[in-house]
C-alpha cells in the first residue's frame, strides 16, 4: 500500500521519458518502477490533514504539489492503472450527479436521479457484478466506456441509473478477483486448481510484485 508518508518519503525519482530508471517508496521501501505490474488507486486526492509530517503551515502548499505529482506519474506509468487520474481526482472522474447524467445519457444509458431503494452494480473491465435485469450489464459497461474507467460503480433504482462513481466498493472477493484480472492482464474468470490471490488484492490496494494500491 503507498500511503501519503510513502510520498514525502526520500526514495522517489521520476523523469519524464525515463520511467525505466524511476523508483517510488510503497509501504517504507524503495521499488524500482520495473517491478511495478499495476496500480489501483482507491482515494481522490491526497489532503493537508494527513501531512502529519509536515510542517503545520507547509501542508497546504505540499498536499497540491503531491497530488499535481501523482497526476503526472499515474498518468505516465505504462502498466495498468485502475482508474487513471484526471485534473480533478487520482481515481478517474469525480463528477457532480449532473455531469453523471450527462455522461449517462450521452451514452444511451437510462438515468432518473435520486431515488430510494435499489441495488449496487460493479463494472470492472468487461465483468459485471451484481446485475439483476439483462439491460443493466451491457448499459453500465457503456457507462464506463464514456467515462474513460476501468473500475465502475452504480446504483441501479428499477429501470434506470440514480448515482455513480468511480471508487465502488471492493468489499466483494469477486470484485478484488477482477480487479486483480485487470492488473495482471488475465481473463476474468475462475481458473480451474487456481486459487484466489488474496495476499496480493485487499480492500484497498494491492501488494508490490502484483501492483501497487494508492489509498488513504
Amino acid at each position: 500500500m503507498l500511503s501519503a508518508e510513502d510520498l514525502t518519503t526520500p526514495g522517489w525519482v521520476f523523469e519524464v521519458g525515463r520511467l525505466g530508471a524511476g523508483t517510488a517508496v510503497v509501504a517504507g521501501e524503495i521499488v524500482p518502477f520495473s517491478a511495478i505490474r499495476g496500480i489501483v488507486t482507491r482515494r481522490p486526492a491526497v489532503i493537508a490533514d494527513e501531512l502529519a509530517m509536515i510542517s503545520a503551515d507547509d501542508r497546504d502548499y505540499v498536499a497540491s504539489e503531491i497530488n499535481a505529482f501523482l497526476i503526472a506519474w499515474l498518468s505516465a506509468m505504462p502498466c495498468p492503472v485502475i482508474n487513471r487520474p484526471t485534473p480533478t481526482s487520482l481515481c478517474g472522474p469525480a463528477w457532480h450527479p449532473l455531469q453523471w447524467a450527462a455522461v449517462a445519457r450521452r451514452a444511451g444509458v437510462p438515468w432518473a436521479g435520486e431515488r430510494p431503494g435499489g441495488h449496487s452494480v460493479v463494472v470492472c473491465g468487461s465483468a459485471v457484478f451484481g446485475a439483476v435485469e439483462p439491460w443493466e450489464a451491457p448499459a453500465l459497461r457503456s457507462l464506463a466506456r464514456a467515462a474513460g474507467v476501468t473500475l465502475l460503480g452504480a446504483r441501479v433504482v428499477s429501470d434506470a441509473l440514480t448515482g455513480a462513481t468511480a471508487l465502488p466498493d471492493l468489499g466483494v472477493e469477486a470484485v478484488r478477483d477482477a480487479v486483480l484480472d485487470q492488473l495482471l492482464g488475465r481473463r476474468p474468470g475462475p481458473r480451474p486448481g487456481q486459487r484466489s490471490d488474496r495476499r496480493a488484492v485487499r480492500l484497498a490496494g494491492v501488494g508490490v510484485g502484483a501492483g501497487v494500491g494508492v489509498g488513504s
